[in-house]
């Protein structure tokens, strides 16, 4: 049988691993596979074996390309990672001298009456431009050219960037090197309470998190990307003398926020639970009989919770909030009342459910939740249609009471998110209790005027727990159960706020 010729042209020399290597482009490195494979094939399997020679030179190439991809990333990676290491001591060795910065500005924001700068082209701000300059010398102020509500504090080679229209601190720029060091979203005056640190609101100065940009602030931005986000820890600042950071407030203080905190995590639970149970089946909210579905920011699973969602009025109606904590919690979707329970044990009385245009909304009237021998409730100011599901801090004034099974003793406080305590009311059993008062030192005393010898004996931590501490309101409070300490309380009231040697009744 006659040899077949094929078309293909027979190689004038063999190719060499140096010609065709694959540290050439992947276009060598297809003909290379081509060449190879095709040489003395007959001529009917040259087609099929073309197709697929190159598609597995296609996927060597795009191998290739990977790994080449891969390797510059980690190139990218390791020289980011040098230059923070070797830029770290320069920041930490900044950053004590942040703090003295901070509280010149502070200081300048107190004595100008304007200090929120919406507008930094306007007379406000002009003067308190002014005022700051006076404060920061010998700092130098400038301007930053691409954002008009920042300024730097120039310190030789250091820049020292904040923000005026929301007063945060943005970071510290090095600017014979072009290197800038951020972090997001440093308030100079906390919400919190607390002195500032580089750390945002809620958050302690255990670590800080800063990114790395390589870019001149004096000149406009060009949208220069990160090239690295790195952690310093709170070893790290100390050895670098970074004071820490104090909580401004006492720990009653802190207390007394922490309990408004608990209030609104309650109520807001209860709300998106409530929504949830009653899905589609909650009428629009202008009286009309329509069924529509739920929409807007209140969406959420349409099926039915565990608890029971139930159109007889009569069950809703009848159900109290103790009956809701034992777990038969009712929620009358159609009349929009009734009781909800959470998986974690806190139930709800739910005064209204509307839905509107911008979505759905549950007005929580009282929430409440069982405590070893006792029920702690909070219950909420109704006397507005709605509240703000995405702003659920609205409406902070509340009133916490907290009471023994039995019922024997008793405390009403009004709290306020921004002031703490404002006063209440406490029943406390006892031989000094008459009823509707008590009898201290042959003195008539009324359950109002005793809830504040209780906040007053709270405030100056007159009982600690077993490690030393000050009891918490919950804790005090529930410890009156044991007699001897509710007599011992009453004593140090005597003693110490009543005055006066009578020791009758």
């Amino acid at each position: 049988m006659s040899k077949i010729k094929t078309n293909v042209a027979e190689p004038t020399e063999e190719p060499t691993r140096s010609k065709y290597s694959t540290s050439n482009t992947g276009e060598s490195l297809g003909i290379f596979c081509m060449r190879q494979t095709v040489m003395l094939l007959p001529k009917f399997a040259v087609f099929v074996i073309i197709a697929i020679s190159v598609t597995g030179c296609a996927a060597l190439t795009v191998a290739h390309l990977n790994d080449d991809s891969k390797q510059n990333q980690m190139a990218q990676k390791n020289e980011s990672e040098k230059l923070w290491q070797d830029n770290k001591g320069g920041l930490l060795s900044k950053l004590p001298k942040t703090d003295s910065i901070v509280r010149d500005i502070l200081l300048a924001l107190k004595q100008n009456p304007d200090s929120l700068c919406s507008d930094p082209s306007g007379v406000n701000c002009g003067k308190l431009i002014k005022l700051l300059v006076q404060k920061t010398s010998p700092y130098r102020l400038v301007q930053l050219p691409d954002d008009f509500e920042r300024f730097a504090l120039l310190d030789g080679d250091s820049a020292y960037v904040f923000r005026m229209t929301d007063w945060t601190f943005s970071g510290i720029a090095d600017l014979t090197k072009s290197l800038y060091f951020t972090v997001p979203d440093v308030p100079l005056i906390r919400t919190d309470e607390r002195s500032f640190a580089f750390v945002v609101n809620n958050k302690v100065d255990t670590e800080t998190v800063w990114t790395i940009y390589r870019r001149n602030i004096l000149e406009r931005d060009r949208s220069t990307s990160p090239l690295g986000t790195y952690t310093i820890t709170r070893a790290e600042l100390d050895v670098a003398g970074v004071p820490k950071q104090i909580d401004l407030l006492t720990p009653q203080q802190r207390d007394e926020r922490e309990l408004v905190r608990q209030g609104l995590a309650w109520r807001r639970k209860t709300l998106m639970k409530a929504i949830s149970m009653c899905g589609s089946k909650l009428e629009p909210g202008n009286g009309s009989r329509k069924q529509e579905g739920f929409g807007g920011r209140g969406k959420h699973n349409r099926g039915k919770s565990t608890e029971s969602v139930t159109a007889d009025s009569a069950a809703a109606s009848s159900t109290t909030m103790a009956e809701a904590l034992r777990g038969n919690a009712h929620l009358n979707c159609k009349a929009g009342t009734g009781y909800v329970a959470t998986e974690d044990g806190i139930a709800a009385e739910v005064y209204r459910l509307i839905r509107s245009k911008d979505g759905s909304d549950a007005i929580i009237a009282a929430t409440a939740r069982e405590i070893p021998d006792g029920v702690i409730r909070y219950t909420y100011p109704v006397g507005q249609d709605t509240f703000d599901i995405l702003n659920p801090a609205s409406g902070k004034d509340m009133i916490f009471q907290i009471e023994t099974t039995d019922g024997s003793n008793k405390l009403n406080l009004n709290l306020y998110a921004d002031t703490g305590i404002g006063g209440g009311s406490l029943i406390l059993a006892g031989n000094w209790y008459d009823g509707p008062g008590y009898r201290i030192r042959g003195k008539n005393i009324s359950t109002k005027e005793f809830a504040v010898f209780f906040i007053r004996a709270f405030h100056d931590c007159a009982m600690k727990d077993s490690q030393g501490s000050c009891k918490s309101i919950p804790d005090l409070f529930m410890s009156f159960i044991n007699p001897l300490i509710a007599e011992e309380f009453v004593q140090y009231i005597s003693d110490h706020y009543l005055g006066g040697t009578d020791k009758g009744r």
